[in-house]
């Protein structure tokens, strides 16, 4: 089995993008690397649904309740199972942009208290337990606030699975904010997981290249590689 890293983060956040760095770097260093991308708008049956969803067909956010809306994500990754498992086994490393985190923070965002942390055991036993989907070995969280987030969406190319300028998430900036708070709630309390900031501490945005060199050390420190790969 190789090494399973998740790239996690609000939208606008950069995952595509420093995932596909990621992938092309470790592959040039000698690595066997493989990607995975959730959802799977086009590839399951589960991904098309979530597509619908987050175009709004089945109404907003705030009359959806988060576990239905959570049990559609978490059943799209036992739908990919075997061929997560596959990427797994044909590699030395897997890099995924988004997975279980993503159904934590932007479902766990929703509840509040008592009641998100009931849900955020509860979905970890669905997705690990029940499903028994792999779990990542490590857990990177782009940081990013909510308002910049929002700019960036703004930028972005359309997305074949939606109509609309943004997509359901996307479109809302208080939602967004509590969705950050989830994610860095969830690095607080798991040493696997790590945050990477976005922005400097003046409040300017971090080019990719810098971005990109702090994920590939945190990768390669947790991945023991050699110092031939690592440079």
């Amino acid at each position: 089995m190789s090494y399973f890293v998740a790239i996690e983060g609000i939208d606008g956040s950069g995952k595509g993008t420093q995932t596909a760095a990621l992938v092309d770097f470790f592959q040039t260093s000698g690595l066997s690397t493989g990607t995975i991308t959730f959802p799977r708008y086009s590839e399951t049956l589960t991904g098309k649904q979530i597509g619908r969803f987050l175009d709004g067909q089945f109404g907003t956010l705030e009359n959806l309740h988060p576990i239905p809306i959570s049990l559609m994500y978490a059943t799209e990754r036992f739908e990919s199972r075997d061929v997560i498992c596959q990427k797994l086994d044909d590699h030395d490393l897997l890099i995924a942009d988004r997975y279980v985190g993503s159904n934590f923070a932007h479902q766990g965002a929703r509840l509040l208290g008592a009641e998100r942390q009931e849900f955020l055991q509860w979905i970890e036993q669905v997705e690990y337990g029940i499903f028994k989907v792999p779990r990542p070995d490590l857990v990177i969280v782009l940081d990013l606030p909510a308002e910049v987030s929002a700019e960036r969406v703004a930028r972005k190319n359309a997305r074949d699975y939606t109509r609309q300028v943004t997509d359901l998430h996307e479109s809302d900036c208080d939602y967004l904010i509590g969705v950050r708070d989830v994610y860095l709630q969830l690095c607080r309390e798991n040493e696997h997981w790590h945050v990477v900031n976005c922005l400097t501490e003046s409040g300017e945005g971090r080019s990719i290249e810098e971005i990109q060199n702090e994920l590939r050390s945190l990768i390669t420190a947790q991945f023991d590689l050699t110092t031939d790969a690592a440079n």
